[in-house]
């Protein structure tokens, strides 16, 4: 009944961030580009504000893990709290706490319950673990797994990393777009690249990476290259792999200062941009875009 419990605690923080007027006071803790993604049972939960990393402790918007696994609770107005009585046991949460407590227990966390962007933020390792949940984290899919008491145990774990995705799925369910906001700008203007691969696919795919550079941008001019974005960066030298679960989509942003690899500013002109998923398999995964830039004002 542990999981329960937490389950009942997940749904009353997000009662409290939806009766709580928004302040100046609340958090406006930056989201990741790439933030990790949230398994519970062997379901992902999609959210609507993505998972925080603050202070080295990973806080997730609460209301659409109770949706998941399911809650019921009760509503104090009167202390801005919610009381959960379930099978003996009360739980009360409250808003801006450091504590959560359970029964006779006080559970201090290390970074509190945060309101951002008007959903709940709580602290995910200390209260799932707390209240009977397994929590693994696998660094390379960047994802977060939540077991509940009796269900079955967690995906293979990074030492024993799953098979990658042969090429005819990877042809069939994967799709790659590369945008920018607009197709001219003038000369010295940064120039946002933004590449987006999406598993439309109904099973998971697992691509292949002979190092941990996940991705790349390549700029040319007349089919000579003028700037790479991973031109003089440093990367891991380990097989690695990007997991993308069915109906996901992943976001890779950088941005382009108009120079070339030498830092000399291009000229005026038409360039093409291709970004690119740079994956073992010779299964092309990218895209490219023409852009103009103009002479300065």
């Amino acid at each position: 009944m542990r999981a329960a419990s937490w389950v009942l605690i997940l749904a009353a923080a997000t009662w409290i961030a939806s009766a709580a007027a928004e302040t100046p006071s609340q958090a406006r803790a930056p989201a990741s580009q790439n933030p990790p993604r949230l398994v519970v049972n062997g379901r992902m939960v999609q959210t609507d504000i993505a998972p925080r990393i603050i202070q080295g402790t990973t806080l997730v918007p609460i209301r659409f893990i109770a949706q998941a696994l399911g809650a019921n609770l009760t509503w104090q107005p009167a202390g801005r709290e919610a009381v959960i009585d379930y099978e003996g046991q009360r739980v009360v949460v409250q808003a801006g706490a450091e504590t959560l407590v359970a029964g006779n227990r006080s559970i201090r966390t290390r970074v509190p319950v945060q309101v951002i962007q008007g959903r709940t933020m709580v602290p995910l390792r200390v209260v799932a673990e707390t209240f009977g949940a397994d929590v693994r984290w696998d660094p390379q899919a960047r994802t977060i797994y939540i077991r509940t008491v009796d269900q079955p145990a967690a995906p293979p774990s990074p030492e024993e990393p799953a098979q990658p995705t042969p090429a005819a799925q990877i042809q069939q369910s994967v799709e790659v777009g590369l945008s920018t906001p607009q197709a001219e700008y003038p000369a010295g203007a940064p120039i946002e690249l933004t590449l987006r691969i999406r598993n439309r696919g109904s099973e998971t795919v697992r691509l292949l990476m002979r190092t941990g550079q996940l991705f790349d941008f390549i700029v040319q001019r007349n089919g000579e290259v003028v700037w790479r974005w991973s031109e003089g960066r440093a990367f891991t030298q380990a097989v690695t792999q990007l997991v993308l679960l069915p109906d996901e989509t992943r976001a890779f942003t950088v941005r382009w200062d108009g120079t070339d690899n030498t830092g000399a500013r291009v000229p005026p002109g038409s360039y093409t941009v291709t970004g690119r998923v740079t994956h073992a398999l010779e299964v092309p995964l990218q895209d490219t875009r023409e852009i103009r830039i103009t002479a300065a004002p």
